[in-house]
């Protein structure tokens, strides 16, 4: 992991990713807290969670290899290092659907796999979900919005990154302006 806070400093973020394992250890003054190992699209790293409440949750989110909405603190010692992150809050990217609008990105490669991604895709909350799909053909690599109506989860994401001819697939939280519609 690149980037993050600046060079002796901290800064929060927040990212997706999917809850890989995770260790119970004990602070201190005898409270639980968890190390997990976490993968996303650039690869894989580990965080320290110290809120208690979410002990359990990712033991359960572990369990299943479940995506967490992950609120982060990233704290850089010096610029020779990656961050260290620490958790400061986590909601399953499922839960997330209805309350944060999510942008999916995909690159397909051919027809088949272009159909497949038709049929995945379900109408949802105007303005929630967006899809943008960058296509692979030849030289040209455009990328085409199919819009931003679409019911758009962690497990949307899993199955379309199973399907031959689909890569570099991403689920993360769109920022900026909201889409409006014109009535």
């Amino acid at each position: 992991m690149e980037g993050g806070a600046p060079a002796g400093g901290r800064a929060k973020a927040v990212m997706a990713a999917m809850v890989e394992a995770v260790n119970v250890g004990r602070t201190r003054r005898g409270a639980d807290f968890i190390r997990a190992d976490f993968s996303d699209n650039t690869g894989q790293f580990s965080a320290a969670c110290f809120e208690e409440g979410l002990v359990e949750s990712f033991r359960s989110w572990a369990a299943d290899g479940t995506c967490v909405l992950l609120t982060v603190e990233l704290d850089s010692p010096s610029p020779d290092e990656p961050p260290r992150i620490t958790v400061r809050g986590a909601r399953p990217l499922d839960g997330v659907v209805n309350s944060q609008r999510m942008l999916l990105t995909l690159t397909v490669s051919n027809e088949t796999a272009l159909s497949e991604l038709a049929a995945c895709l379900v109408p949802g909350q105007p303005g929630f979900g967006e899809v943008q799909v960058r296509l692979e053909a030849g030289e040209f690599r455009p990328v085409l919005s199919l819009g931003n109506d679409y019911k758009l989860a962690g497990a949307l994401a899993d199955r379309l990154g199973e399907v031959d001819g689909i890569s570099e697939v991403k689920l993360v939280p769109k920022s900026g302006p909201r889409l409006h519609r014109a009535a």
